[in-house]
Formats: structure tokens, C-alpha cells, sequence
């Protein structure tokens, strides 16, 4: 890794070892300073769109903000419901994704469901989230 700040940030932050740093392409470099400045610039909002009956307490209005490459729980306002934890991580990969190949960080993210079905279909609660990406 030749990038004096990205060496300082894979060493002092992500403790990544002197070994494993030399495995590093200059492609795979390149993907972590986009990734890098990218995420500096852009975070994910995933905001709760409908609630019905949901057990975990979700209302509408809340939102689960993604920072870099975690949930900022200081910016989050909603709960953290294992039946959205699965739809929520595949979103974050394209997020993460985009943030290190320099994608198109205005492109719509689409939204995920609760894996409740719902009252109609066998289950209780339901909730949606449509996903956003916003500068930061």
C-alpha cells in the first residue's frame, strides 16, 4: 500500500499486519480510497415507510442511518429488529459496493420488508423501510 493515509488508517485503525498488507493490489487499494473518501461524503438511511403491529416497536418516521461501515446509533432513531437485520445487510453490501468502485451513489436503493408477513399471511406485524443514500 503505497497511500501514506491509507496505510496509516489500515495499520493504527484496522490493525491489518505488515504481511497482509504487502498482499494488497494496487486495484484493491484503489477500492479502499474510494471506499474510503466515499464513505466520508455519503451515508445510507434506511426509514421506516409502514408499521403494523410490530413487535419490536418500529413506527413510521424512524430511520436506521449507515456510516461508513456501521449503524451510527448516535443518528438512528429506530430499533433494530433481527426480521429487517437480513434485508438491511444486503443493502449495506451494495452501499459498500458503490462507495468503493465510485458507482452512482444517486441510483435508488429500493426498500426491504420485515420477514412477518403479516397479519393476512399467517403472521402479526409488518414493517417496510425504503433505503436512500444521502450525503453525509
Amino acid at each position: 500500500m503505497k497511500d501514506p493515509m491509507l496505510l496509516a488508517y489500515a495499520k493504527d485503525v484496522l490493525e491489518v499486519s505488515d504481511e497482509d498488507l504487502a498482499k494488497i493490489t494496487p486495484a484493491q487499494e484503489q477500492e479502499f480510497k474510494n471506499a474510503f473518501e466515499n464513505m466520508m461524503k455519503y451515508k445510507m438511511v434506511a426509514e421506516v415507510t409502514k408499521s403494523k403491529y410490530c413487535a419490536a416497536g418500529l413506527k413510521v418516521g424512524q430511520k436506521i442511518v449507515i456510516t461508513g461501515s456501521r449503524i451510527d446509533t448516535e443518528a438512528s432513531d429506530c430499533p433494530l429488529c433481527p426480521g429487517l437485520l437480513g434485508g438491511l445487510a444486503t443493502k449495506t453490501q451494495v452501499y459498500l459496493d458503490r462507495c468503493s468502485t465510485n458507482g452512482d451513489m444517486t441510483a435508488p436503493m429500493g426498500a426491504i420488508a420485515c420477514l412477518d408477513p403479516g397479519l393476512d399471511a399467517g403472521g402479526l406485524g409488518s414493517v417496510s423501510m425504503i433505503l436512500r443514500i444521502e450525503p453525509v
